[in-house]
């Protein structure tokens, strides 16, 4: 299994709006994609930063949503929500 793990900043306030975001937009299509296993959102309100962690069954599964346009227009539906760009690695999951 494989966890991709992406970091943001966000600007204040906005974790409420995110979340909402994530849960109607972003998850229902996530979920449909192949080797979906899992999804995580971690927010901190004292520095306006969330963790989003996505489980796949394959490091391969997590490289075609990324290279098919499906993350990048995920992520477009938080552009002024966001204060940077998220930050993303992909890790295997050991233990």
């Amino acid at each position: 299994m494989f966890v991709q793990v992406s970091w943001i900043q966000v600007h204040p306030g906005k974790i409420e709006q995110i979340k909402t975001i994530f849960q109607e937009s972003v998850l229902p299509i996530i979920e449909k994609q192949e080797g979906f296993v899992k999804f995580n959102l971690y927010t901190n309100e004292k520095d306006n930063s969330i963790i989003v962690n996505s489980f796949w069954d394959t490091e391969h599964n997590i490289e075609v949503v990324f290279s098919s346009g499906i993350y990048q227009e995920q992520v477009s539906k938080f552009e002024n929500l966001f204060a940077s760009p998220p930050i993303r690695n992909v890790f295997k999951v050991s233990i």
